[in-house]
């Protein structure tokens, strides 16, 4: 159905996934759609509203037009950002990392790094499109293994880059190896860098470990305000953090620490995600799907809207796991369409290009290697990037024609891959995770402007 039914403690309301429209209603039209039975009554008033459509519509996922707009786009600008698998050796052994061996269509560790020669070729590769701003990842295992390749690749692209352009440079590390050396390295050349802590100790060093099963939280913190310490400018500049979620529920603990260690956070967005997998215990297998109540955000959204209702910009957490959402939400874009064409969330794979080990190409780092997009030696396999499109395409069919949640949705082949086939049953539980999910946001969203229509005005506006 196109109509999402909302409930709040103040009003009705409808959500079009067809028009992108939310419309306060009476409760009777409400009671009717959350039934699922609308009489030609309520349809009729529900046209009116521009909720659905007079006329039939049409709702096609990457179609033969879309497929050809996006790889003729992918052959004009090339990769927006290059991720350089360095290296597949990791001083940690963190319980739910994607390589830590417990996922069936994911490698594991191993000494395998990247040569220099591999590296530089997919740098110039990147270089050979026209941008103005050129990305380079460093991705691991952990990457500041190999420092003095970090060295020799930012060195080259400062050097190679094309004029009148920049190199971005960017790192994920685990924070173990931030010496003054490789910290004077990153400020030298300017790197953003992400570095992985998941909160205070007992949080933190529940499920990241080192390689001999050590806790790693207090050597990740006296790093960071050494590095602080030597180059506070460029710290507060260009250093952000990657959060992972995972059981039991930490939110509040996290919330906590990043509040109490201001000097370190300040007001930074970190990245936040849940973890793909949790670990068992009590001869549960060793990895297995969280609880749905696993992680409550309520008090998190409450918190951050509670902020945007008194004019205040919430708290750092409470922006990094709202905010995307909300954005999203409140500047969609709001018409009704004859015919919508849609990605369904799916990227022009390659246009985030991960360079393994071995020179081969990925559609991303979070994929496993049965969809390669190309290589250092031929470049983008433009027909493969086609076919996987068309086999996305293909999955979908006309199931998104008739869902009300079709505009928001995002889905992505690393996220329905097993293997070498993209599989149904994935798709079924992903569709079912995103519209409960979806529709616990916008009831959020309604309650938010309810009381203060204006309340969300500043996202989207730094």
């Amino acid at each position: 159905m196109l109509i999402l039914p909302i409930e709040t403690e103040a009003g009705c309301y409808l959500y079009s996934g067809w028009s992108n429209r939310i419309v306060e209603v009476s409760r009777d039209l409400f009671c009717r759609y959350a039934s699922g039975e609308p009489e030609e009554r309520q349809t009729r008033a529900a046209i009116r509203a521009g909720l659905i459509p007079e006329t039939p519509h049409d709702v096609v996922v990457f179609d033969p037009e879309l497929i050809a707009s996006a790889i003729a786009g992918l052959k004009q600008s090339g990769p927006e950002m290059v991720v350089l698998g360095v290296t597949e050796a990791c001083n940690f052994r963190c319980d739910y990392c994607y390589y830590s061996g417990a996922y069936a269509d994911s490698r594991g560790h191993s000494g395998k790094t990247i040569s220099v020669e591999t590296a530089l070729a997919a740098v110039e590769y990147s270089f050979g499109f026209p941008r103005k701003e050129y990305r380079i990842g460093f991705y691991g295992g952990e990457p500041l293994l190999e420092l003095p390749l970090l060295r020799a690749i930012a060195d080259h692209a400062g050097r190679k880059r094309p004029k009148g352009s920049r190199a971005i440079l960017a790192l994920t590390t685990n924070g173990s190896l931030l010496s003054d050396e490789v910290c004077d390295f990153l400020a030298e050349k300017d790197f953003e860098v992400f570095v992985s802590i998941d909160g205070p100790g007992a949080v933190h060093d529940r499920y990241r470990h080192d390689s001999h099963g050590n806790p790693t939280f207090g050597t990740v913190m006296n790093n960071l305000r050494r590095f602080r310490s030597r180059h506070s400018d460029y710290f507060d500049r260009q250093v952000n953090y990657s959060i992972t979620i995972a059981p039991p529920n930490p939110l509040e603990q996290i919330a906590r620490f990043m509040k109490e260690n201001a000097d370190l956070f300040g007001e930074k967005v970190p990245k936040v995600s849940t973890v793909r997998l949790r670990s068992g215990g009590d001869g549960a297998p060793p990895l297995a799907w969280p609880d749905e109540g696993a992680f409550d955000f309520t008090p998190v959204w409450d918190d951050f809207i509670e902020s945007c209702l008194r004019s205040e910009r919430p708290a750092p957490f409470a922006r990094a796991v709202c905010e995307a959402s909300v954005k999203k939400i409140h500047h969609r874009q709001m018409t009704g369409l004859s015919h919508f064409a849609t990605t369904g969330g799916q990227c022009t794979p390659g246009k985030r290009c991960y360079v393994d080990t071995g020179g081969v190409f990925h559609m991303c780092e979070r994929v496993n290697t049965a969809f390669p997009v190309g290589s250092v030696a031929t470049g983008f396999d433009y027909d493969r990037i086609s076919e996987y499109l068309q086999r996305y395409s293909g999955l979908l069919g006309s199931r998104c024609s008739d869902c009300w949640a079709v505009r928001l949705c995002r889905k992505c082949i690393p996220m329905l891959a097993d293997g070498e086939r993209m599989i149904e049953s994935s798709l079924d539980l992903l569709c079912e995770r995103q519209k409960k999910d979806l529709a616990f946001k916008l009831a959020r969203y309604c309650r938010g402007r309810e009381q203060r229509n204006d309340c969300f005005d500043w996202i989207g506006r730094e």
